[in-house]
């Protein structure tokens, strides 16, 4: 089954019927504009504009602010790309699982045996 691409006919149809995800579905059409520095304000006007309806709030934006980079990481996940962001996630990947927990309370020197 094919997936279906993202259109601004279907951004605007899943805002009139209020669908839970059409903040993701508007992220992932103006993903650009929203990783530039723009102010919400602007970007809602530039996303209202393009729509040629007013249905994006600043809520709207300030919620899809606060999910991108979860989403952005989530899409690369899927797509398989095994390249790390930074050295201290491809350190973590590295890490073997301990066996057991580290204790919450180190014991003093005299104590270990």
């Amino acid at each position: 089954m094919k997936a279906m691409e993202i259109t601004k006919e279907l951004v605007q149809e899943l805002y009139k019927r209020k669908d839970p995800k059409r903040k993701r579905m508007l992220f992932e059409l103006y993903q650009d504009l929203f990783t530039a520095n723009y102010s919400a304000r602007f970007l809602a006007d530039i996303i209202n504009k393009e729509l040629s309806v007013a249905v994006v709030s600043l809520y709207d934006i300030k919620y899809i602010r606060s999910k991108m980079k979860h989403w952005t990481s989530k899409q690369n996940k899927d797509s398989g790309n095994t390249k790390y962001e930074t050295a201290a996630d491809a350190a973590k990947a590295k890490k073997w699982p301990v066996s057991e927990p580290e204790p919450y309370v180190k014991p003093f020197e005299k104590f270990k045996r």
